[in-house]
């Protein structure tokens, strides 16, 4: 057998279902052992589309996405998506096609050292051998996989792919997840049930580990409210009493002044990836329950426990008492943090609204993507989310652009939800050709283009520095015409009411939808 042939047998009996790329001729014989294989590839506009498509997929199927790339440019354009998919903790297998290795020591066009480049945004960087390939791919999923998950590097060189061996024995990557667990759980639950009111910071590790259902028992029995990462919406229902708010969202410091009334702090599954902020709580004690010791020392933590967060939290919800928060208190302050987010400023349509209007139009199920700017700070915080893996964003590298290709891998995996992605006009431009990738893979997701012709959130921050705005401000263009000349469907609104008939209308769409919605940028503005 071809080494190719190998490696795409290996990505079939590992379950990956499509590659998705932009190829060179390094990599022009692996894709022929991945058509024998019957595994789809996808080609898309741009490398860094390929990369963010392979981590979503990623995070929603718990398995490794597989990205591909030629060498050179085509690698050092993968390699936004491979950092995003590195912070944001989704396991991806990113491959490279590199020069053959004969030519490697002499050559000098295009020639890059790959493995050390994708090393620091890589759990491990390494070049596929003929004699190890079986080793090299079974160990690049189980580092991929493990906690925390991440992306994986493997370049490719051209005449490894081609050369013939026989294959070994090769085992499925099973990472495993024992239920045990380390700690001292009765001091644990001493000072929780010593506290009068404690407090619930959960994050992505919850919905890492599933725990999501043994999480919401925890926090109805505990009766403490909750706070959560924005990666994480979706662990509670977002219309659930004891849900507070979204930490590193707009107006957050209302949940956060809120939560300085507690005498304990219960981190669960959090990821201090996604904080921007730093630690305002001083001395108030905090447990800390993961599947990972808190090696990062954001927060100082009393106790820990580590391990299986499903069976910590099960053993936990036995024994815990009621603690004393007003069911009433927390409501309210939910209630404030919403109308200080939802507040109207003028009479042209706002983001805000925007938001609110597909929420209420689409099914609870539907699966939101925000992509990152001034936008990603409202949508984070007022799109309610009710069941887990149903909202994604890049919070871990916050990288604009991976919006619309989130969207499209969600709608991939997803093919019977609605998929809608909610989007700044800056990361529209930024991959807009993707709409071609779209119609052709058939892959109809919505998308509404947030459009004030300002990279809002940087304007903010000149503003807040007392500085005239300068260079964030652009024209966008004619966004019907545009998803029209792709095969798509195009809307522009200027009314709230004009946008909930089209998503009403388009639904069930079978082409790909843009929906240019001009906004007023100053309801970013709180």
């Amino acid at each position: 057998m071809k080494v190719s042939d190998i490696v795409a047998k290996i990505l079939k009996e590992e379950g990956i279902p499509c590659v998705f790329g932009y190829p060179g001729g390094e990599v022009t014989s692996f894709l022929d052992s991945l058509k024998k294989e019957g595994i789809r590839f996808i080609l898309t506009k741009h490398e860094s589309t390929a990369a963010f498509m392979a981590a979503a997929t990623g995070e929603i199927s718990g398995k490794p996405g597989v990205c591909l790339s030629t060498l050179g440019p085509g690698a050092t354009n993968l390699i936004t998506g491979v950092a995003h998919a590195y912070l944001d903790r989704a396991p991806v297998i990113a491959i490279t096609g590199n020069m053959a290795t004969n030519f490697y020591e002499v050559s000098t066009h295009q020639h890059l050292d790959l493995v050390r480049l994708f090393e620091p945004v890589s759990k491990w960087s390494a070049t596929i051998e003929a004699s190890s390939v079986e080793r090299i791919l079974s160990k690049a999923f189980a580092i991929a996989m493990s906690p925390k998950q991440g992306p994986v590097h493997l370049t490719f060189p051209s005449n490894v792919a081609l050369m013939e061996k026989e294959r070994m024995n090769y085992y499925l990557s099973k990472i495993s997840t024992e239920p045990t667990f380390s700690g001292d759980v009765s001091a644990s639950l001493k000072i929780i049930n010593n506290s009068k009111n404690p407090i619930i910071f959960a994050g992505l590790g919850v919905l890492r580990c599933n725990a999501h259902q043994e999480f919401v028992k925890f926090v109805e029995k505990l009766g403490a409210p909750v706070i959560i990462t924005p990666k994480a919406k979706g662990i509670i229902p977002e219309n659930h009493l004891q849900f507070l708010g979204v930490i590193e969202m707009l107006c957050d410091r209302i949940i956060l002044d809120y939560a300085k009334n507690s005498d304990l702090i219960i981190t669960i599954g959090f990821d201090v990836v996604e904080m921007d902020k730093q630690w305002m709580f001083g001395e108030t004690p905090v447990i800390d329950i993961d599947n990972m010791p808190n090696t990062d020392k954001y927060y100082p933590t009393q106790l820990e426990l580590h391990g299986n967060i499903s069976k910590m939290l099960e053993v936990l919800t036995r024994q815990v008492n009621r603690a004393s928060w007003d069911i009433n208190d927390i409501k309210s302050v939910r209630e404030n943090l919403i109308k200080t987010v939802a507040t109207k400023k003028s009479e042209a349509m706002e983001s805000f609204e925007v938001v609110k209007a597909a929420r209420r139009t689409m099914p609870h199920d539907t699966i939101a993507v925000s992509d990152v700017g001034a936008h990603k700070m409202l949508v984070g915080q007022i799109w309610e989310t009710y069941e887990p893996k149903t909202f994604f964003m890049s919070n871990g590298l916050s990288s604009m652009g991976s919006g619309i290709p989130t969207a499209m891998a969600a709608k991939l995996y997803f093919p019977k939800k609605p998929v809608i992605a909610i989007i700044g006009d800056g990361c529209f431009g930024m991959n807009m050709a993707e709409l071609e990738t779209m119609v052709r893979e058939d892959i109809p997701i919505i998308i509404i283009v947030l459009d004030d012709k300002t990279l809002s959130l940087i304007k903010m921050n000149q503003e807040r520095k007392g500085l005239m705005p300068y260079g964030v401000e652009f024209t966008n263009p004619d966004m019907v015409k545009l998803a029209e000349s792709f095969g798509a469907v195009g809307y522009k609104v200027e009314r709230i009411k004009e946008l909930e008939d089209i998503l009403k209308k388009e639904l069930n769409s079978k082409k790909p939808v843009v929906i240019q919605a001009v906004i007023d940028p100053r309801s970013y503005r709180n």
